[in-house]
């Protein structure tokens, strides 16, 4: 408070001591001056730009000061007490006295119980609104016969002077100008404490990442921070006090000409885009003014980078997509608008399939269209741990109860997708022991650690997958009924590649793309290599043909005939392939045939299964574990020969 800078404008001599003496007395430091009216506002106008912080003074020049200032303006206030004096003391110059005032301090004072107390039957009251009208008011009063006037202002004692009337001043007492005081200190308290939180306030949004811009009701700059600085280029000195229509930024501009609230809209600034909320600021109903933030595209998608980059070390992130799932068979779309459903859900999700066709990418990218999207992924293949570790890999535990465990105790990975989700691969690999503790997590969202009595609450969303038939399970007493039905509250199913095979152009280009890289990829497939993929059955699904297109990939740099390593790659498909159940053959079947080359057995194989079966050429060919275009080419030479007649 020492430093604070008040200041008394004095109008009176006498107003000019008595306050000298009351700052003496209780040793309060202000600066106190003396000028009234005109001189006055011009001597404070100098005061506020030096840093004066509160100005206190009294009538008309008081009022003012109140009008031409910004900072606060302390009137000491004229009490009944002071006015009676003044009457009281006006008696001895007549009995005919006007009271004149400005007419915003009519119906202050009760003049009826003044008069009243000092017995007083001819008073006369002048309120006036300016200067013009209290020169009339003045001659009226001259005119009416009035002997004395009384007034708070020395203007007005001047003036009724001027006309030959007496004039009596109306002092402020001592305790007016002491509450004057303590006032202003008040008042400088108030205001010190709000800059502190302005400048609390200012600091925050400064050193914001975000820019930050601010109007007031009167669409005024008051904020434009650092970040809004380097976004347009521009200094806030040179726009803030400035109104919006004013400034001769379009872009700026832009951002404030709809009223209206704004969450992630788009703008173009300077070839540059940047996202933008812009929100409303009201108070008990009535507009202060309106916020803007905003954050550059490439800012958002390089932090955005940077955590996912620190996610993807510790493996809880989702890496796929919806947009990652390659088909426009039937049976995949219907998967994948089942999936998006399932996405909108927070319920357990059952997800079945065989091996390979694409359950894991379906748990990656339901959990990345989710609410839950910006929580962890966790993904555990059940079937690649040891049984005896997967407790403490799925619930944690607690210190020392494993050699070589931290003192603390290991997070379990239901901890870890705490507000997430958790992806259980193969959930039939689970031992029946563990998937009752699964169950109880799953209905009492607690995990308890190994060794440990601790409760530990999780928000987790549960994905399980597998592809042999649960409620098999369930029959043969290998899975746990209840969790069956627990984890089938949702379910989806995955077809398999053979089902969907009007996708193998699609997966093809895309694993070509995949391995070749998008620069690199100029592989055009003729449509009878589609046909010649769709005879095989493909048992591995999707990852078996994504393996088959790296193969041929990595062989066919510099081959010359393309075509035929394809052939040659898929027949090594039918060879290995572990596929007892061909269409057409039992295994009581045989055929005889004569000893000779290998070429002509081969050859009366082929004629005797074509001859006595009533196999198709696909199915023939899955018989003799070869493709239908070689099938084709033997056909076609027996034909020559006059052997068949195809």
């Amino acid at each position: 408070m020492d430093q604070a800078r008040i200041v008394m404008i004095s109008p009176l001599p006498e107003l000019t001591r008595l306050a000298r003496q009351i700052s003496r007395e209780l040793s309060f430091k202000m600066d106190i001056v003396e000028a009234f009216l005109d001189k006055g506002v011009e001597l404070g106008k100098r005061l506020e730009q030096s840093g004066a912080e509160v100005v206190i003074s009294r009538g008309p020049t008081g009022v003012l000061l109140k009008k031409e200032l910004s900072i606060p303006v302390i009137l000491i206030q004229i009490t009944s007490f002071d006015i009676i004096q003044a009457l009281n003391r006006a008696k001895g110059y007549g009995q005919k006295i006007a009271y004149f005032d400005y007419v915003k301090r009519q119906g202050v004072y009760d003049f009826k119980g003044i008069m009243e107390i000092l017995a007083l039957e001819n008073m006369k009251y002048y309120f006036y609104h300016n200067a013009r009208e209290l020169e009339e008011q003045i001659k009226d009063a001259r005119e009416e016969g009035i002997e004395v006037v009384v007034a708070s202002g020395i203007c007005v004692i001047r003036q009724a002077q001027e006309q030959g009337m007496e004039g009596v001043m109306i002092y402020s007492s001592r305790e007016a100008v002491v509450d004057a005081l303590d006032r202003a200190k008040d008042v400088i308290f108030i205001r010190r404490k709000d800059r502190e939180k302005a400048e609390f306030l200012k600091t925050i949004i400064d050193y914001s990442y975000d820019g930050v811009i601010a109007i007031n009701n009167k669409s005024t700059f008051t904020h434009f921070n650092p970040a809004a600085e380097q976004v347009f280029k521009i200094s806030a000195d040179s726009i803030i006090g400035k109104k919006v229509e004013g400034i001769s930024i379009p872009s700026v501009k832009s951002l404030f000409q709809n009223s209206k609230p704004a969450k992630g809209e788009v703008q173009n600034i300077d070839e540059k885009q940047i996202v933008f909320n812009r929100v409303p600021i009201h108070m008990d109903g009535e507009s202060l003014g309106a916020l803007v933030t905003f954050q550059s595209v490439d800012k958002i998608q390089n932090l955005e980078a940077a955590i996912r980059k620190k996610l993807y070390a510790r493996g809880l992130i989702s890496r796929y997509t919806f947009d990652d799932l390659v088909g426009s068979s039937q049976e995949f779309t219907k998967a994948m608008a089942r999936a998006k459903k399932c996405a909108r859900s927070n319920s357990t999700l059952l997800v079945d399939g065989e091996k390979g066709s694409g359950k894991r990418l379906f748990a990656h990218s339901i959990h990345a269209a989710s609410a839950r999207r910006e929580g962890p992924f966790v993904e555990l293949n059940c079937a690649g741990l040891p049984k005896d570790l997967l407790e403490g890999e799925l619930f944690g535990s607690e210190g020392g109860v494993f050699s070589g465990t931290r003192k603390d105790g290991k997070q379990g990975l239901f901890e870890l997708a705490h507000g997430g989700t958790i992806f259980l691969n193969e959930i039939t690999a689970l031992p029946l022991s563990l998937q009752s503790n699964l169950l109880r997590v799953l209905q009492g969202k607690i995990v308890r650690r190994v060794g440990g009595e601790r409760a530990i609450p999780v928000d987790v969303r549960l994905i399980a997958a597998t592809s042999r038939s649960l409620a098999d399970e369930v029959k043969t007493g290998n899975f746990h009924k209840d969790l069956f039905f627990c984890l089938n509250a949702l379910n989806l199913h995955i077809p398999p590649l053979r089902n969907r095979k009007s996708d193998i152009p699609l997966l093809v280009e895309h694993f070509t793309r995949k391995f070749r890289g998008s620069d690199g990829y100029t592989e055009k497939y003729p449509s009878s290599v589609f046909r010649f993929l769709g005879d095989y059955d493909w048992p591995g699904n999707v990852r078996e043909l994504e393996n088959f297109i790296e193969k041929y990939v990595i062989l066919s740099e510099g081959s010359k005939d393309n075509f035929r390593l394809m052939e040659e790659l898929l027949e090594e498909l039918y060879r290995f392939r572990d596929d007892s159940s061909v269409a057409g053959k039992d295994a009581h079947d045989f055929l005889t045939v004569r000893i000779g080359t290998l070429k002509e057995m081969e050859r009366e194989i082929i004629e005797k299964l074509y001859r006595q079966t009533d196999l198709d050429k696909k199915s023939l060919a899955s018989c003799l574990g070869i493709s239908r275009t070689t099938l084709w080419k033997k056909l076609k030479a027996l034909e020559e020969d006059g052997r068949l007649s195809v």
